[in-house]
């Protein structure tokens, strides 16, 4: 092999090594000693990117390696502005979303490439540098024989080979390297951390073309094991379910193992809490990027009054650092989206033609109360047109739909309530109304019409411009709450009526600086920033409850369904009813969790304790599995339209 062919493999590796590295200087701020295992695997990739630069004529050899460095490098360039502005990195699966991003996030993607830009200048001088080295005849594009092709594949494939094999040095268990290399859940941020994004898009998009081969290997044999076991419905949150009737007869081995799996677990039995809320109307809301650090006694008095009367969970993190229709799903289902390699779309958008029993929306509408929904932003986006009816609401209404106010973005959650109210306040019939708001959405400046429309009410306060945008805009939530409790008060209602609010996600539009400053402390950025709200509250509720229990987004639901004394089976839905007996665990969206004895950290791997009490191996181990458990158990019940198969006794 001649010296310039020898040059134009290293300067290939070379290449993709500096991407990788830039991408980790620019995001996340590090590079972490796993950076080495993306140095690795970056040897095979450089190979095959040699390949495919010499396969040709020459000329066409130097226009297929200029075009193919030109995507690579865009991508990361897309991946960084994408991060700049969400706080995470894009998965694979999304990337057909491309087109709903650039048409609604017009904005907020161009704060986000002013954000990224000097992270976006280093990656297109490489690919200037690149250009004009290969103008200047430096790299070698002479077309190889078929032979020199062939050896240099399985150079790749033995050093690739070797890269996978190494992996197993730091061990094998749930979320060493090796456990993130091959697991279907891992998260797109730590496969990027630990991998690299080149890596991580391979991974991903093998698992999305080859997604029934990689489910097939996911069964074991042994989960077709029934747990015979009879729970009392008088104690337990459960229903009469023959699940050995489900192994035997459905069409669907996947659904057939989910079935043995989840006879196998324990249910949570009812408690002094159960059914309290029986007969009450319930209004659950869904507050975009709403922050605890929000609620102020005199800011926001209403807020303060729902946080500190009625249920206070103390210990409450939402899962989510972005994308709100994860945060939507999880809130609704009290399960996890799909977060695998093999999705192909949101999980909401899958569940659409599902059973939803559990479904606050079909649980009400089961014991016929009128259900409503309402969003202040088109209903064709993230199809909640569909899955919203889907989940039991009769009535769904948006600003193309049924309610009169303009679909702006953002637009107002007053607006909101002012015009929706009317449906329900003076109904004879027990109701539940669900909002997803929109007033709280990035980004946060004057320009923003929402955070312009209060901004009288911040201008005094000796914050930077970002939170006191951000803190204007979350005013119209406020104004839309001090709203419904006049309205319901009025109406004489008030004592028979529910108010549950949390979030979609962590306001991502706030930098971690700017965080800092809103919470008026500094702020955990691996565990802390997700400490958010899970207001419950009711005027039937005479003095406060205060619950110190660890609970995350994927608890509400079962919670509510028991404190309505719904008839569910707890088995079936992944959250765990934060008001029974036993350990609960917070779950955040990346797999890492906060238990009351220590907490974990997915992306490093890293345990910490906050106790002085010895935890075992073993009992970390478990913790883990039973984490990666939840996950396996919520896509599996969502890809297999499961609950059709429940049939009681």
């Amino acid at each position: 092999m001649s010296r310039k062919r020898i040059f134009t493999l290293i300067y290939s590796y070379f290449l993709l090594v500096y991407l990788e590295l830039i991408l980790n200087l620019f995001t996340i701020c590090t590079v972490t000693k796993h950076f080495l295992y993306t140095i690795l695997f970056m040897i095979p990739a450089a190979i095959i990117l040699y390949i495919l630069s010499s396969l040709f004529r020459p000329i066409v050899n130097k226009i297929i390696y200029n075009i193919t460095v030109f995507i690579i490098g865009m991508y990361f360039c897309v991946q960084n502005v994408y991060y700049s502005v969400f706080g995470t990195y894009m998965s694979f699966s999304l990337i057909n979303m491309g087109e709903d991003a650039i048409d609604n996030f017009t904005e907020q993607l161009q704060q986000g490439i002013k954000d990224s830009i000097w992270c976006n200048v280093a990656i297109i001088a490489i690919l200037l540098i690149t250009l004009l080295i290969t103008v200047a005849d430096c790299l070698c594009f002479e077309r190889y024989k078929l032979r020199f092709t062939v050896i240099n594949l399985i150079a790749a494939f033995i050093v690739h080979t070797s890269c996978v094999m190494l992996l197993g040095i730091g061990g094998t268990g749930a979320y060493t390297v090796y456990d993130v290399y091959y697991s279907t859940d891992s998260s797109t941020d730590a496969t990027v951390q630990n991998l690299g994004l080149i890596t991580t898009t391979r991974l991903e998009a093998q698992h999305t073309i080859f997604k029934k081969h990689y489910a097939q290997k996911s069964i074991k044999k042994a989960s077709l094991v029934i747990e015979e076991r009879d729970y009392s419905q008088a104690e337990y949150n459960v229903l009469n379910i023959d699940f050995k009737e489900i192994v035997d007869n459905c069409d669907s081995l996947d659904a057939a193992h989910l079935a043995a799996q989840l006879s196998r677990i324990e249910p949570t039995k009812k408690n002094e809490y159960t059914g309290i809320f029986k007969n009450h109307n319930l209004i659950t809301i869904c507050a975009e990027s709403f922050s605890p650090y929000i609620i102020d006694k005199k800011r926001t008095p209403t807020l303060y009054r729902l946080a500190n009367e009625g249920f206070i969970f103390n210990n409450f993190y939402a899962s989510y650092d972005a994308v709100t229709t994860n945060g939507e799903y999880t809130y609704c289902l009290g399960m996890f989206p799909d977060l695998s390699r093999s999705k192909k779309n949101n999980s909401f958008i899958a569940s659409a033609e599902n059973e939803l029993p559990f479904a606050l929306g079909n649980q009400f509408k089961s014991i016929g109360a009128d259900t409503y929904a309402y969003h202040n932003f088109l209903g064709t986006y993230y199809s909640r047109n569909i899955t919203h009816p889907n989940m039991g609401y009769d009535t769904f209404k948006t600003p193309e739909n049924g309610l009169d106010i303009a679909p702006t973005w953002p637009s107002s959650d007053y607006d909101m309530m002012v015009e929706s109210v009317g449906d329900y306040i003076n109904s004879e019939k027990q109701f539940h109304a669900y909002y997803m708001t929109f007033s709280g959405h990035y980004q946060y400046n004057w320009a923003n019409i929402m955070c312009l429309r209060n901004r009288t009410a911040v201008k005094h306060l000796n914050y930077p411009t970002t939170v006191k945008a951000y803190l204007s805009c979350n005013l119209e939530l406020e104004k839309a709450l001090t709203y419904l409790l006049d309205e319901l008060e009025k109406a004489k209602i008030a004592d028979k009526t529910v108010i549950v609010l949390t979030t979609d996600h962590y306001p991502y539009g706030l930098d971690e600086n700017n965080y800092n400053v809103l919470s008026g402390k500094q702020i955990d950025t691996v565990f802390e920033k997700y400490r958010n709200s899970f207001i419950c509250w009711s005027g039937s509720i005479k003095q406060a409850v205060n619950v110190n229990e660890i609970c995350s987004t994927i608890d509400i639901l079962p919670t509510l369904l028991n404190l309505f004394g719904f008839e569910y089976d707890s088995r079936l839905i992944m959250g765990r009813d934060i008001l029974a007996e036993g350990e609960n665990t917070a779950i955040l969206a990346n797999q890492s969790f906060i238990c009351s004895d220590y907490r974990f950290n997915a992306k490093t791997n890293e345990l910490i304790l906050t106790t002085d009490r010895e935890i075992s191996d073993i009992e970390i181990e478990s913790k883990k599995s039973y984490i990666k458990s939840i996950l396996n158990l919520s896509r599996t019940i969502l890809n297999t339209n499961f609950y059709q198969y429940i049939t009681e006794d």
